[in-house]
């Protein structure tokens, strides 16, 4: 086992003081540097930095960075929703680091796509159901996460099945 404790400490989420969702800041009792290139394997990791330290994926809604001595949450309803987020990463911490044997590190970041890539494969109606005004608008929340594919009804039909598959594989979750 590698991780054994940590100290969970609620945040608000300070550029958006009126939302409902909460952030936690989660200190660690050891240094989880090592397990870190083989989490960005088994998490499926979408922005990593193997000289910082420092990973980041997005597992069932929340965006999760992962540091040295320090875990971030966010989009959290509340601190017992924290408590148990952070008891699955820690089982998953000290699962991947007792068989880091059997996967394989990766050094790397996935390649972020950009909102005009995401374009292209939307539907381009611009019909607001999604609730962004524009196809571009939503594209751009696409990338810098704050929503999800999955938000647009138009995208779950069969007429964009294509469409549908590659968005999911570009924002595929570990742990989804």
């Amino acid at each position: 086992m590698l991780l054994h404790n940590y100290t969970l400490r609620i945040v608000l989420a300070e550029c958006n003081p009126s939302s409902e969702k909460v952030n936690a800041l989660v200190e660690l009792s050891e240094d989880i540097s090592e397990v870190l290139p083989y989490l960005n394997t088994v998490l499926k990791g979408f922005q990593y930095s193997d000289g910082e330290k420092i990973l980041t994926v997005k597992r069932k809604g929340h965006l999760i960075t992962f540091r040295p001595r320090q875990i971030a949450i966010t989009k959290l309803e509340d601190e017992k929703e924290a408590r148990e987020v952070m008891e699955e990463l820690k089982q998953v911490v000290n699962e991947t680091y007792e068989n880091k044997d059997h996967v394989k590190p990766t050094y790397i970041s996935k390649p972020v796509p950009r909102p005009t890539d995401i374009l292209k494969l939307l539907p381009g109606k611009n019909c607001k159901e999604c609730g962004v005004p524009t196809c571009f608008a939503f594209a751009f929340k696409l990338t810098s996460h704050e929503l999800e594919w999955k938000q647009c009804p138009l995208l779950l039909t069969e007429e964009f099945e294509a469409s549908r598959l590659k968005l999911s594989e570009l924002f595929s979750e570990g742990g989804d």
